[in-house]
């Protein structure tokens, strides 16, 4: 074997230690702009999109598919024809007018492409699936569009979905007053073991205000990643913020067709959470809303920073470790409808520190240095070998060129 094959081995053990990105999906259009009706998708997912690569909640579906948890989604509507929804959207309420108007439609598609990231199920002719897929959504109408609601329409659907029996209130919208109405309503939430997830906003380059209901302390607020595990750049950051989830070019359903679109924003990070903390709730019906917000919390695959930190929160959500980890502060509570999986294990309590960002940069550092330690003493023993440690001639390195 010479010197290069058996670098090589080396080399690769390094590289696997490197977190890569993998490729996005093909023929899966951007959803197009405007306040225009959403015309049907007519493209599906060929391959397994990023999102749910990176999430892997299928890995715990085994245990839970979020059945029996009601997921009440406060938008536009959801489309309650749509394929990998069927049979599991609720006629709903469209809380604008006076009258009893369900809002199991939806002509815009934002609300629609909230719900799919929450609870589409597997169908054939596509690999998009969402995170809860036996969860029941709950469509809650406080707009025709993305810019058309107000924050009185926010706490009125908050509370209309509390009243209807959602255990999980999905907020993918937000405003920059701290609204009384809107504060009540969250409150009302609270007091009902109900829990808000609130998308924290697309506006980091353009003042980053702070958004409401995100920011309540109650309330779980969730900033947007890439595909690299970065913050997007128009994901808001605040001390507020509890958790970050993908919301880059990611794959959902829209209304009137068996397809998938492409967005962006944390209107579309918050679902991935509330769809994570349907599985909890479905497995561990025991905990309270605070507990289950405390377990996304105390589970999140930590940044390389202080935490909470103000991009990523406590980290990025982690469906398997939120449904299986054992939390010794949960107590009786916290025990699953079904025993403990092998391999679960106690994850301490999330505290506020000051040396975790320390710590994993250190770690990496030191897988670099093994790794070029390992490649060097490879190429450099057999040589020094050769000149019986001789050292070799001095080379004068010359500065580059401009």
């Amino acid at each position: 074997m010479n010197r290069r094959t058996r670098v090589l081995p080396v080399l690769a053990a390094v590289l696997a230690c490197v977190a890569l990105p993998q490729p996005a999906w093909a023929d899966v259009p951007r959803i197009p702009n405007g306040r225009s009706c959403l015309p049907p998708p007519v493209a599906s997912a060929g391959t397994v999109p990023w999102a749910q690569q990176q999430l892997a909640p299928q890995r715990i579906w085994s245990l839970t598919r979020g059945a029996g948890v009601t997921v009440a989604v406060v938008d536009t509507g959801v489309d309650g024809g749509a394929v990998q929804l069927s049979g599991r959207v609720q006629p709903g309420l469209d809380v604008r007018g006076p009258g009893n108007s369900p809002a199991n439609t939806d002509c815009f598609g934002h609300g629609t492409f909230v719900a799919g990231i929450i609870g589409a199920a597997p169908v054939g002719g596509t690999m998009f699936a969402g995170v809860a897929p036996e969860a029941t959504i709950l469509p809650i109408r406080i707009a025709d569009d993305a810019t058309d609601t107000t924050a009185a329409m926010l706490a009125k659907g908050i509370r209309t979905a509390v009243d209807r029996g959602a255990r999980v209130v999905n907020v993918s919208a937000s405003s920059p007053l701290k609204d009384g109405d809107m504060e009540a309503a969250v409150a009302y939430a609270v007091a009902r073991d109900v829990l808000v997830v609130a998308s924290a906003g697309n506006s980091a380059e353009e003042g980053n205000p702070t958004p409401y209901p995100a920011s309540f302390e109650s309330v779980m607020a969730v900033g947007a990643t890439d595909q690299t595990g970065k913050r997007a750049s128009f994901s808001d950051t605040g001390s507020y913020l509890d958790l970050a989830a993908p919301g880059v070019d990611v794959c959902s359903i829209g209304p009137g067709g068996p397809g998938q679109w492409e967005a962006s924003g944390t209107s579309y990070a918050a679902p991935f959470v509330s769809g994570v903390a349907a599985l909890v709730r479905a497995y561990r019906p025991g905990l309270t809303a605070a507990q289950v917000k405390h377990r996304l919390e105390a589970t999140a695959d930590r940044p390389p920073a202080n935490v909470p930190d103000a991009a990523f929160g406590w980290g990025t959500v982690n469906p398997a470790a939120a449904v299986t980890a054992v939390l010794p502060e949960e107590g009786p509570a916290g025990a699953a409808q079904a025993p403990i999986p092998p391999g679960a294990h106690a994850v301490p309590a999330p505290v506020r520190d000051r040396i975790s960002g320390v710590l994993v940069a250190l770690s990496v550092l030191g897988v670099i240095l093994v790794g070029a330690v390992a490649v060097l003493s490879v190429r450099l023993v057999p040589i020094g070998m050769r000149r019986r440690w001789r050292p070799a001639r001095s080379v004068e390195v010359l500065p580059a060129e401009e």
